[in-house]
């Protein structure tokens, strides 16, 4: 009896396959807790770019951010079915509000209505929010009722998520400083020749009234090339562009249109394949204040593999 006894107590405490029930719950809080650290990592990460782009959008990634990583934390040392619908409800917001920026564009900002280039950081923070949403769901489709984790597990979980979050976070910080930190470092290089440069892939231009543009094509041995084209005021801040025509003609002699699209305020991007030598450009931009700026411009493509070591 006592043997049939133990069996009993045995198939009521574990599951089909062996595993404690609550031991596969605290899994999936702590694989859900461990996304939403991760989400608001690479939202701090952009934080202060946003900031100085637009100040609303600024507070709006602050206030996301410290709440997924709130959340996360109460998540695993205290969950909840209201935790958990909120973090569904909460999400999916941000999920829409990403989506609708990068299709028809937001009503506010620099640019009301105009849709933003998606980079790196955002698809993955948007992907780790559906994630989320999802894993939330799960949970609150159960029937019975949340398991609450208390002790010195719960801690030793924060740890862990914390060693989760630090190299999904320097991965996105590592993404976001390759794109916006060829601009700043181009921004600060002095003692370049206007229009062009003696260093490969590089060029200064001088536009007037203290404005400058700078050039710089990112040209690995295999794959397309990237082009580069930032603007700044007189104050060395974002000259605010509104449209970009860029021409090229390659040391073959044909001359292309090169399609550019716009990264943020002030930084145009353009990827295609780049014959080495010598590339005379030709470009047309209209200012939000509908000034239109012409100039020509020249780079040594060469044999350049990634951003020259010198610029900045």
């Amino acid at each position: 009896m006592a043997e049939r006894k133990e069996i009993h107590m045995s198939s009521a405490t574990f599951g089909e396959q062996g595993t404690p029930p609550s031991s596969r719950l605290w899994a999936m809080h702590a694989a859900i807790a461990a996304t939403s650290l991760a989400a608001a990592g690479m939202h701090f990460a952009v934080m202060g770019e946003h900031f100085k782009e637009y100040a609303p959008f600024g507070v709006f990634f602050s206030v996301v951010a410290w709440l997924q990583a709130l959340w996360a934390v109460g998540l695993v040392l205290s969950p909840s079915r209201w935790l958990l619908a909120a973090g569904l409800a909460g999400n999916l917001a941000v999920v829409g509000v990403w989506v609708v920026s990068r299709t028809t564009g937001l009503p506010l900002g620099p640019e009301p209505g105009a849709a933003e280039a998606a980079s790196f950081i955002d698809v993955l923070s948007t992907v780790l929010e559906v994630l989320i949403a999802v894993g939330c769901g799960v949970l609150l489709a159960r029937p019975r009722p949340m398991a609450f984790l208390r002790g010195r597990a719960s801690w030793v979980a924060v740890l862990a998520l914390v060693l989760v979050l630090a190299p999904l976070t320097t991965a996105a910080i590592a993404s976001s400083s390759g794109d916006h930190g060829e601009e700043e470092a181009v921004g600060h290089g002095e003692g370049q020749p206007e229009g062009g440069s003696d260093q490969p892939g590089f060029a200064r231009i001088d536009l007037g009234d203290g404005r400058t543009l700078q050039a710089l094509v990112d040209a690995p041995k295999e794959g397309p090339a990237q082009i580069h084209l930032t603007f700044f005021d007189a104050d060395g801040g974002p000259l605010d562009v509104s449209s970009v025509t860029l021409r090229g003609t390659s040391p073959s002699g044909p001359a292309v249109d090169i399609p550019t699209s716009k990264f943020e305020t002030g930084h145009y991007a353009a990827t295609l394949d780049l014959e080495p030598g010598a590339w005379d450009f030709e470009l047309d931009a209209l200012t939000q204040d509908g000034e239109q700026i012409t100039t020509t411009f020249s780079i040594d493509v060469g044999d350049v593999d990634g951003v020259p070591s010198t610029v900045g």
